[in-house]
This record gives structure tokens, sequence and C-alpha cells, in this order.
């Protein structure tokens, strides 16, 4: 599940991520449609998510909410691009 910024959005992969070791996850929105990747491989792509980058007045959150339990792990290496990458730089990245 996504948070849109006014409601949920679900994204569903069908994957669990494991304790215990790393993985890449990437989210790319472009005008609505948003594509989830894991690992470098596209798992998730849909239209209709909100699109709550568009302003500058925007929040955004990662690995919490306000009224769930907060992630309990590392991230390493945030990054958060001006416009959408394609399949092919989130691939390259998440090697």
């Amino acid at each position: 599940m996504i948070w849109s910024g006014t409601a949920w959005y679900d994204a569903v992969t069908g994957l669990t991520i494991p304790a215990g070791e790393w993985t890449h996850l990437a989210f790319t929105v472009n005008e609505g449609q948003i594509s989830v990747y894991v690992n470098g491989e596209e798992k998730f792509n849909k239209g209709g998510f909100p699109n709550v980058f568009t302003t500058t007045n925007g929040t955004f959150g990662l690995g919490v909410n306000y009224w769930d339990t907060p992630f309990k792990g590392l991230i390493d290496e945030l990054h958060v691009y001006e416009g959408a990458l394609t399949a092919e730089q989130v691939a390259e990245l998440s090697k």
C-alpha cells in the first residue's frame, strides 16, 4: 500500500520483503502512472495514482505513517529524482 496524500493506493507486488537481507525498492510516478520495482524488476505498474509530486508543499514520508508501528530496519542511499526513471535506469541502480 502506498499513501497518495489523500488515500491509500493498492500497489500490490505479491511479495514480502525478507528480514535480514538488503532489498532494493524503487517507486516511479509519472502523470499518475506508478511503477514499483523490487531488486530492479518491475512488480507493479498501473495508472490512477494522484499527482502528489507536482506541488511545492507536499509531505513525503518513508517507512512510517501516523497510526502504525514505524519501520524497524535500515534504509541506505535514499535518492529522490526530478522526473520518473526508466525501467533500465532502475535496474542499473539495483546492481
